[in-house]
């Protein structure tokens, strides 16, 4: 079996929540927004297409040898996850096949949606007119995707059942959160060569988790969590988060716990937080969940180690 077969890792490329950075403050863990890129054997998933997406892009073109197959998985389409899907420089080539799953909206499809973000009022090029051959899937949450060896296009089918998954197959899970304000948020479990990495991010844990979501992440070997708040900025008398759509540290820790995952990664960071804030919160983390790291631009993660 080659190495590439046997790949399974996460390279993240955006991590900050809400809005990108750009301060000397901020450096140390990366002002650009949601962006986590898996590759699993031959496959290349990329998680969220905030700014973060954009180096990946031209990284991605700069080292290609022949046409780029991508699979991009949206947890929502809020500017700061969709923000890098228009300056993604490979849509802009005819050899590049792209695949974007995400949900829907109450009104429109996911194919819809991107469309009208980028539509001539907001945007000077359409999506239609970019060169890239794309499909878009629309998800409603309890789907699998499939990826059979010898075939580019993933299968979709509508219910997720764990005692179907087909060993050595690279399968990504869907789960639907209404813990997000409006629509909610997708989540997603990545399983390959028997390990897995789950993808949590813009959810408001209740306290203590919800069981759903603890059963959907249990016992995976990494967990990307929403972490983007400390407890005194969530319950602040003067100017509380509560409801805004995001986790505390202490919240992504009691999934983690919980769910008996093996790494968490704290995801999301809030914009104003700088790094010796998001480093304090690692810490804090740390203190209950030793295996919890604060996510940074450029961290790799290879989940075919010990």
């Amino acid at each position: 079996m080659s190495v590439r077969k046997e790949r399974f890792q996460v390279r993240f490329w955006g991590v900050r929540g809400s809005y990108p950075t750009s301060s000397l403050k901020t450096l140390k863990f990366g002002g650009h927004t949601s962006c986590v890129e898996v590759e699993a054997g031959t496959r290349r998933l990329i998680f969220d297409a905030g700014t973060g997406i954009i180096p990946l892009g031209k990284k991605l073109l700069k080292s290609r040898r022949s046409d780029l197959n991508l699979y991009i998985f949206l947890s929502h389409t809020h500017h700061d996850h969709l923000i890098g899907l228009y300056f993604f420089e490979p849509l802009q080539k005819s050899n590049t096949r792209l695949f974007v799953f995400g949900p829907n909206s109450s009104r429109n499809s996911l194919k819809s949606t991107l469309r009208t973000a980028m539509d001539s009022q907001f945007f000077p090029i359409g999506l239609q007119e970019l060169d890239a051959r794309k499909e878009i899937f629309s998800l409603m949450g309890g789907e699998v995707v499939r990826f059979k060896a010898g075939s580019l296009r993933p299968k979709v089918d509508k219910k997720s059942s764990l005692e179907a998954l087909v060993k050595d197959e690279l399968t990504i899970l869907s789960y639907k959160s209404h813990a997000h304000p409006k629509n909610g948020v997708m989540l997603y479990k990545v399983i390959y060569r028997d390990r897995s990495v789950v993808y949590a991010t813009d959810i408001e844990e209740k306290k203590g988790g919800y069981p759903e979501v603890i059963e959907f992440v249990r016992g995976a070997d990494l967990l990307i969590h929403d972490a983007q708040y400390l407890n005194s900025e969530y319950f602040s008398r003067t100017d509380p988060r509560k409801g805004w759509g995001h986790s505390t540290v202490m919240s992504a820790v009691a999934v983690a716990k919980k769910a008996a995952v093996k790494r968490l990664v704290l995801f999301h960071h809030e914009p104003i937080h700088n790094d010796s804030t998001v480093r304090k919160m690692e810490k804090q983390a740390q203190r209950l969940f030793p295996n919890a790291v604060a996510a940074s631009e450029g961290m790799e993660v290879d989940l075919m180690q010990p």
